[in-house]
């Protein structure tokens, strides 16, 4: 029997902060650091558009002093120990979940699956995973 299941639809933000206010995402960032706090470019313009939404609002222009600008990220944020963060991914990858799919060991399954005759290629296997992740990125940011 044929699967029906909602096709991936590409996140489309109504806009990138880090491609529309580079210099903001920037401030915001050295803001963070001179206060002993590290915060990626992304998670740091995702804050900052937290801030801005509680008043309607899409976007502030990015001005004030270092620590007025980490009050406002702070109210959206977790604070996590050195030791709770996790190594950057490699280089070419956004995210550890997306150099694993890359990377991921599908010779045993595919194998077994196809002593089962139910075969399967190794990249259908990553396309699957790609298309979960993507739905799970998906839900979040509805959250």
């Amino acid at each position: 029997m044929k699967h029906l299941i909602p096709a991936p639809i590409a996140v489309t933000p109504d806009f990138d902060p880090l491609a529309e206010y580079p210099e903001d995402v920037e401030r915001m960032v050295a803001a963070a650091a001179n206060a002993g706090y590290q915060v990626t470019p992304r998670d740091a313009a995702e804050l900052w558009r937290r801030h801005c939404s509680d008043v309607c609002a899409t976007w502030f222009v990015v001005d004030g002093a270092d620590q007025d600008i980490l009050t406002a990220l702070l109210k959206h944020a977790e604070v996590l120990p050195d030791s709770a963060v996790s190594p950057t991914p490699p280089e070419g990858y956004e995210s550890w979940l997306d150099f694993a799919i890359d990377t991921m060991d599908t010779r045993a399954e595919e194998q077994e699956r196809a002593w089962a005759g139910t075969p399967v290629s190794r990249q259908a296997m990553r396309d699957a995973v790609r298309a979960e992740l993507i739905a799970l990125r998906r839900k979040a940011n509805e959250m």
